[in-house]
């Protein structure tokens, strides 16, 4: 967790909520560890300033002479402002060619103007997700044109682009993708179901909760513009997995949005909380579960396997040519998303593998083709990074996992692979079923609550 501007002040939200599970207990203890207070001297130095009550003498406390350190007194007057973002998608393949302007009249981009994006186009969603592929491709793809230019993707004219992403080429997969799964994407309304079902409450003060996208509307600085002079505190929730080059995005997008003098606290990603990292597990184990009904019931355990299906992010060349250097954040999610599914491969009965829906490997393909190797005869395919339906459930996860668009009306979809693998999957995400839906709430309060605290200056609590 941190605070924007001259204000960065640097508070682990990792450390400070793993105090709190280890005082209160969590649902899985042997994933995330627990944290001993007793073991931090400072922890140790406050243990030391609080003592019990003395027991009553005649029905009056016998004062010990210790003070017990209380907290702030919260002006009830104050309001907080909580926002929430999500990563986002147009809902409809149009949406993504609606050009975009912001509250103070600069426009989105321009994107792509190497990369052969008409003018145009410049400003709308899809160029913004144009500019945002390349980057990646250019560090997964080596010399992609074979004229012995390395990682060129963002670096080369548009004669450069290889014809399988030109600008044509990029809207024309998008348009056949969308239209795979009937040109409606749920994602945006079903996380703000989400964002309008969490309440908030710490100590009576007033808190209101907005919500904002990095890839669609209404977009950050959009809703900052709209509820800049309401708050006199912004908690930012950044409704992702893991820091990443869209953590970073989002803390830059606050801060060039707000003023100077604005006091805003930026929530760590879900797997760096501990109560929000367990949440997210018991949703995905709870999914597990409902997969496994599916399967027939004489077929033991140990014949199953499940498929964790990770987001995959391409690993950074050691170059500062390219903008970044090796271990920076951009090649950290694949790892933070192995141990996650490290802990949840040893709380689930099932032999367990990792299939990366893109940019990395192992592929969704390759890690069936795995498990037929070893004998496996079914597997369950559970998406881990994605809490709802999206173009990514729907499609980059369905398409290798089922051989095609799979919608959530389907629920679960049973098919069976040349292999002789059968999958069983629904593009259904964790959060959009209970009880992960429940879980998933429960999470998004955490963190909200947690930096709504830290805005008021109070201590973490559950």
């Amino acid at each position: 967790m941190r605070r924007t501007h001259g204000k960065y002040r640097a508070v682990s939200v990792l450390a400070a909520a793993a105090l709190v599970v280890a005082a209160c207990g969590s649902d899985s203890d042997e994933s995330t560890g627990t944290v001993e207070p007793a073991g931090d001297p400072a922890a140790a130095a406050v243990t030391d300033d609080i003592s019990e009550e003395a027991p009553a003498v005649d029905g009056e406390s016998v004062d010990t002479g210790t003070t017990v350190p209380t907290e702030p007194e919260v002006d009830q007057s104050e309001r907080v402002g909580v926002v929430f973002v999500g990563h986002g998608e147009p809902a409809t393949f149009a949406d993504g060619d609606v050009a975009i302007t912001f509250p103070d009249g600069r426009v989105l981009g321009p994107f792509g103007d190497t990369l052969g994006v008409p003018a145009a186009a410049q400003t709308t969603e899809w160029a913004a997700a144009y500019d945002e592929i390349a980057t990646a491709m250019t560090y997964v793809f080596g010399d992609v044109n074979g004229n012995e230019t390395l990682h060129e993707m963002m670096i080369s004219p548009a004669g450069d682009v290889p014809p399988f992403f030109t600008w044509d080429a990029f809207r024309a997969e998008l348009s056949e993708i969308y239209g795979s799964f009937g040109d409606y994407s749920p994602h945006g309304d079903l996380i703000a179901e989400h964002v309008e079902n969490v309440v908030l409450d710490v100590d009576g003060v007033e808190i209101g909760t907005h919500l904002a996208y990095l890839d669609t509307v209404p977009r950050i600085p959009d809703v900052m513009a709209e509820i800049s002079d309401d708050y006199d505190h912004f908690v930012v929730v950044p409704m992702l997995l893991a820091s990443s080059t869209h953590t970073q995005e989002i803390a830059t997008q606050i801060e060039e949005s707000v003023s100077e003098d604005a006091d805003i606290v930026v929530v760590d990603p879900f797997y760096e909380v501990p109560y929000m990292r367990d949440r997210v597990a018991a949703a995905v184990v709870a999914m597990t579960d409902q997969l496994r009904a599916v399967v027939p019931a004489d077929v033991p355990d140990d014949r199953i396997g499940i498929l964790l299906v990770a987001h995959g992010t391409p690993y950074v060349p050691d170059d500062p040519a390219f903008g970044w250097q090796e271990g920076e954040i951009y090649s950290h999610l694949s790892l933070i998303e192995d141990g996650f599914h490290d802990e949840l491969a040893a709380a689930l009965p099932y032999p367990a593998k990792t299939g990366r829906m893109n940019y990395a490997e192992p592929s969704i393909p390759v890690s069936l083709s795995q498990f037929a190797g070893e004998g496996i005869e079914h597997v369950l395919v559970v998406p881990t990074a994605f809490p709802t339906a999206a173009m990514h459930t729907m499609w980059d996860v369905a398409e290798p996992a089922i051989g095609r668009a799979v919608t959530p009306d389907e629920g679960i979809v049973v098919h069976t692979h040349d292999s002789g693998i059968t999958a069983y999957y629904t593009s259904e995400g964790y959060a959009d079923l209970e009880p992960g839906r429940q879980e998933f709430r429960d999470g998004l309060t955490h963190l909200a609550e947690l930096g709504v605290r830290e805005a008021l200056g109070l201590e973490a609590t559950t």
